[in-house]
């Protein structure tokens, strides 16, 4: 399922898709079964294009990206986590856990809590009270046309999510 996931959203033109390749494992001669080998998602122009945060961003644009998130079902058992006013457990990836300050944890998770109950609020479509203000819209549609058209069940249960300063 994955491996179509993932060419599926490389045809829709997402910004990023890791690549991916099925393998044949085999431990000392016992075939273990077919496995899908995958890039590990990380910043950088060719991945996840969006700026790396350092210590020193702690205040004005510099404290508001980049933000590399995870709505994560395993949240609670990373160092740099947090769970959302509505109950989504959301892993900060980076900054990571050694280097993410105090002021860069609170901004992103206010932040994300701002969103989340822009969603849930009445005025979900209004343009300016609503989601479309704080989310990418079109990259939102088309990761959930992924989902729907492979039938992901894990599709909200690691789900990567970036934000640009």
């Amino acid at each position: 399922i994955y491996l179509v996931s993932f060419e599926v959203s490389r045809r829709l033109k997402m910004p990023y898709t890791p690549w991916s390749k099925p393998v044949d494992v085999i431990v000392n001669g016992e075939y273990k079964g077919c496995y899908q080998l995958t890039d590990q998602i990380s910043i950088d122009k060719d991945r996840v294009a969006i700026t790396e945060m350092g210590p020193e961003d702690i205040e004005g644009e510099e404290l508001t990206g980049g933000y590399l998130l995870e709505l994560d079902g395993y949240a609670s058992r990373e160092v740099s986590w947090f769970k959302t006013q509505f109950g989504s457990p959301v892993t900060i990836k980076s900054p990571d856990e050694n280097s993410i300050t105090t002021e860069q944890h609170h901004y992103i998770e206010n932040f994300y809590n701002q969103m989340e109950a822009r969603i849930m609020s009445n005025n979900f479509t209004d343009p300016k009270l609503g989601y479309r203000s704080m989310l990418d819209d079109e990259s939102l549609q088309r990761y959930w046309l992924v989902e729907e058209l492979t039938g992901n069940p894990d599709a909200f249960h690691s789900c990567y999510l970036s934000k640009e300063r």
